[in-house]
């Protein structure tokens, strides 16, 4: 849910062309934009002009984008797009139907929540730098400040990846007929699982 104040209104309707005319992408995306997306809505900008809070030299202008979709998928795809061509952060309100999910970019990962997962963001911080890395934490539910968002990112990464290996391993242990390759997966699976109890016990 995102509520901000009337400063910060914008609500205009962006073509769909001004995105995937500006900027080289393949057949099959373009296709997503013309028949899975219905409109993209610019709805709110956050800058120091609209709500006096600071610009700094990495986010000078925060802006909230409603995509609306004619149908429920991941559209990762139109979100890259989107923010390809846009300077700013970008936090998107992705609705389809009754169904809605929110996705930022940090860095260099696109970060998305569960469909119809209740979220109230909150405009706080000191400076907009400060503000987009409190959205990001809101949507990846992280808002303990212990650690930098770099390091929570980074610990969730390697949460995920582990989490791949056991899900692999525990599939090829199933698989496997050879008793000491069992064995020898399952001494692996211990020690992922281990990794994993180290890593998470910290939160």
């Amino acid at each position: 849910m995102i509520e901000l104040p009337k400063e910060c209104y914008v609500n205009k309707f962006i073509p769909k062309k001004t995105f995937y005319e500006k900027v080289q992408i393949s057949t099959k995306i373009k296709q997503e934009f013309t028949d899975k997306v219905d409109k993209i809505i610019w709805k709110y900008k956050i800058s120091e002009d609209n709500l006096n809070i600071k610009k700094t030299e990495t986010v000078e202008e925060i802006e909230i984008f409603q995509i609306y979709l004619r149908e429920t998928y991941n559209c990762k795809n139109i979100i890259k797009v989107i923010q390809k061509n846009i300077l700013y952060p970008i936090l998107f309100e992705i609705i389809s139907g009754e169904n809605v999910c929110y996705s930022i970019e940090y860095g260099k990962d696109l970060w998305t929540s569960e469909w119809n997962d209740e979220i109230l963001f909150q405009i706080q911080g000191i400076n907009l730098k400060i503000v987009y890395e409190n959205l990001v934490r809101k949507l990846i539910k992280k808002e303990e400040r212990s650690i930098s968002l770099e390091e929570e990112i980074n610990k969730i990464k390697k949460i995920n990846l582990l989490e791949k290996e056991i899900s692999k391993l525990k599939s090829k242990i199933k698989k496997e007929k050879q008793f000491n390759r069992k064995v020898e997966y399952n001494e692996q699976l211990i020690e992922l699982k281990h990794k994993l109890g180290e890593i998470t016990s910290n939160e």
